[in-house]
C-alpha cells in the first residue's frame, strides 16, 4: 500500500438530499478526510443543486438500485484508489473511522475488508436523529484505542471498507439484487473474501440512523426478503441453512407483526411480498429482479 493511502468514499443515495448534505459535514470532520468522495445518485434532486463542501466530490447519475449505483461508482475508481469505503447516506461514522481503517490495512496485508461496530441501528426501529447519533458516538469513542480485530463471515453494507486490490476489476455488487439490494453486502463481501480476511474492528464505531424516507415499498422489500436468499443459495453465496433461516425469520416476524404493526414498518406490505415470493418459488421462479415489477 502507498505511503499516502488513496481513499475513496462511495455513497449511493436516492431521495434524501438533506441526508447527503449532513453526511458531507460528518465526513469533513474525519481526522483523515477521504481523498475522493463519489455520490452515486439517480437524479440531481437526490443531492440538491449545490453541495457545500471543500472535499473532492463527484456526483454521478444513472438508474436506481443500491448494487447498480455502487458499481457505477466502483467502475470509475479502479486506477485511482487504494481503499474504498461504502457508507449508507444515513450512517454516521466516528471521526476516526477512515484513519483507523487505513491503519488496519497498513498493519495487516492479509485483510481484504473491514467493517465497524454499529452502536445503534435504527434500521429495525424508530429512526435515530443526527443529534442523537453525535451524542452516542461522543460517549462511546476514545481518542486512543486498540484496533482489536475479529474475523467476520461477511460485512455490514452500511459501513464497510475494502482494499481495492481485493476487489479488482471483477468483484462487483450483483445487479440482479434489485432496488434496495437485500443481502448484496453479504454477496459482495463474501466474494471479496477470496482475496483475504474479512474483519470487524471494534474501534470503528458508528450509528446507522435508519431514515425511513426514500425506502422501497413494503411489498417489494418483502419479496426480496424471500427470493434473494434463495437466489444467493443457488449462486453459492449462502448455505441452504442460511436461506431457510432468512426466509423463515422474515415470514414469521412479518406475519406475527401484521396484527399490531409498528408505525415505521409496513409489515402488511412486507408479508404480502413474502407470500408472493413463496408462490413464485413454488412455481419455479427465482428472479430477484422481479421485485422491481411488483
Amino acid at each position: 500500500m502507498h505511503a499516502t493511502t488513496r481513499t475513496a468514499v462511495v455513497v449511493a443515495t436516492k431521495g434524501r438530499p438533506q441526508a447527503v448534505q449532513r453526511l458531507l459535514q460528518v465526513l469533513e470532520q474525519q481526522t483523515l478526510p477521504p481523498s475522493h468522495l463519489v455520490i452515486s445518485a439517480t437524479e440531481i434532486a437526490d443531492v440538491g443543486t449545490e453541495l457545500n463542501t471543500w472535499m473532492n466530490v463527484d456526483v454521478i447519475l444513472g438508474s436506481p438500485g443500491t448494487s447498480i449505483q455502487r458499481n457505477r461508482a466502483l467502475n470509475g475508481l479502479q486506477e485511482n484508489c487504494d481503499v474504498v469505503f461504502f457508507f449508507d447516506d444515513d450512517f454516521v461514522p466516528s471521526r476516526y473511522w477512515i484513519e483507523r481503517t487505513v491503519r488496519v490495512f497498513r498493519a495487516d496485508r492479509a485483510v481484504a475488508g473491514v467493517s465497524g461496530r454499529v452502536i445503534r441501528d435504527g434500521a429495525g426501529s424508530d429512526a435515530v436523529s443526527w443529534e442523537e447519533a453525535d451524542r452516542l458516538i461522543g460517549e462511546a469513542e476514545v481518542e486512543e484505542c486498540n484496533d482489536h480485530l475479529s474475523d467476520a463471515p461477511d460485512l455490514y453494507g452500511c459501513n464497510m471498507a475494502f482494499r481495492m486490490s481485493a476487489i479488482g476489476a471483477h468483484v462487483r455488487f450483483d445487479e440482479r439484487l434489485a432496488l434496495y439490494g437485500w443481502l448484496e453486502d453479504k454477496d459482495f463481501s463474501r466474494t471479496a473474501k477470496k482475496s483475504g480476511r474479512l474483519v470487524q474492528c471494534d474501534s470503528l464505531i458508528g450509528v446507522h440512523l435508519g431514515i425511513k424516507s426514500g425506502r422501497v415499498s413494503g411489498t417489494k422489500f418483502g419479496y426480496s426478503q424471500i427470493v434473494n436468499p434463495w437466489y444467493l443459495c443457488q449462486k453459492g453465496t449462502l448455505s441452504l441453512k442460511e436461506a431457510w433461516s432468512n426466509s423463515f425469520k422474515a415470514i414469521a416476524v412479518n406475519g406475527f407483526k401484521t396484527i399490531r404493526p409498528e408505525s415505521f414498518i409496513d409489515r402488511r406490505g412486507r408479508f404480502k411480498g413474502n407470500v408472493t415470493a413463496v408462490c413464485h418459488l413454488l412455481a419455479g421462479i427465482c428472479r430477484p429482479e422481479k421485485a422491481a415489477e411488483l
